[in-house]
């Protein structure tokens, strides 16, 4: 079961792809009113908003914090391992090319045959997500709300859902990345 990885790849691919210009502008991308935003329609509402979600290339530092997990059917030694897991600090570089690609590439990523992109609004420099999963005979709903800037973004992200021999699980995360320079 890997229901934490798409979810929360999705979230940090698309909050490290989002950068915030233009006007005060709210749109909601479900343009067709049928509950599933496909990337064409994040891509039509990210362009009607006047946006362009492309970061500024460099080297970003990436932070996840978990703060609440509660999986009553999870053994208390692995509820710790995943909290471990899941507050941690890295590094990337993110070259010229793949900031040129990256609100595109990130929905693709984003959308894979077990999830569903549900509603993606923009409104100024906010932005909020909600995404249902389906995987391995378990779902998951995902919430993110954030704020964005062109070297900076943060995100609360919420997981709720049930998994397979573990039952109901909750997770809220936040994420965070900066741009800290160059691409070393």
């Amino acid at each position: 079961m890997r229901f934490s990885s798409p979810p929360a790849l999705a979230a940090l691919t698309l909050a490290l792809t989002l950068t915030a210009c233009g006007g005060e502008v709210s749109v909601d991308a479900d343009s067709d009113g049928d509950g599933s935003v496909t990337a064409a329609e994040m891509k039509e509402a990210v362009s009607e908003a006047g946006r362009d979600f492309k970061p500024e290339p460099g080297q970003y530092s990436v932070t996840t914090k978990l703060v609440k997990l509660e999986a009553p059917g999870a053994p208390e030694m692995m509820a710790n391992m995943m909290g471990a897991a899941m507050n941690n600090t890295s590094e990337y570089c993110l070259t010229p090319e793949m900031a040129e690609r990256g609100f595109e590439e990130s929905v693709r990523q984003g959308q894979n045959d077990s999830c569903n992109v549900d509603t993606f609004t923009i409104e100024g420099e906010n932005v909020s997500m909600a995404m249902t999963c389906n995987e391995g005979g378990g779902s998951m709903s995902v919430s993110m709300d954030g704020k964005v800037a062109p070297t900076q973004s943060s995100f609360d992200m919420t997981m709720e859902g049930s998994v397979p021999e573990l039952g109901s699980v909750v997770m809220q995360m936040d994420v965070s990345q900066t741009r800290i320079g160059e691409c070393q």
